[in-house]
């Protein structure tokens, strides 16, 4: 739970710096700059899948927890067939960068990669990772300094 925010100190004749929270409606993802650049720039993907995986980023619930929606609620929202939504999951899947977390039957429900982006804290999202391997994602260098 968030604390309220604190008037900062200040001295006599000062104004006292206004503050704002975030506008953000819902939650929000922390995603990472250098994977997202990478994803994009590379041709491994059409652009109707790099929209599915920004709408999984979107529509993550929370931290290390999958949208549960079915692929046919997910294809009518994004206006897709739910056969073309099963193959870009299925996609995403193979290169890591989705995972299913739950089954119902024969339904699946996704997360998106801790590695590429995440709603938890630091600490949190470092025990998560150590779950999973990166994502697959052509022409991204991750060693330090880089």
């Amino acid at each position: 739970m968030a604390r309220p925010a604190q008037q900062p100190s200040h001295r006599d004749g000062d104004e006292p710096r206004k503050r704002a929270r975030f506008g953000y409606v819902a939650g929000y993802s922390t995603i990472d700059n250098a994977r997202l650049e990478a994803l994009a720039a590379a041709a491994e993907l059409t652009d109707r899948e790099f929209r599915v995986l920004m709408w999984f980023v979107g529509a993550s619930p929370g931290p290390n927890q999958p949208v549960m929606q079915t692929t046919g609620q997910i294809a009518k929202r994004l206006g897709t067939s739910p056969d073309a939504l099963g193959r870009i999951e299925r996609k995403l899947v193979r290169r890591r960068l989705l995972f299913v977390a739950e089954e119902f039957g024969r339904q699946k429900f996704y997360k998106v990669s801790s590695y590429f982006a995440s709603q938890e804290e630091a600490l949190g999202q470092r025990s998560t990772i150590r779950a999973y391997n990166p994502p697959d994602i052509p022409g991204l260098d991750t060693r330090p300094g880089l």
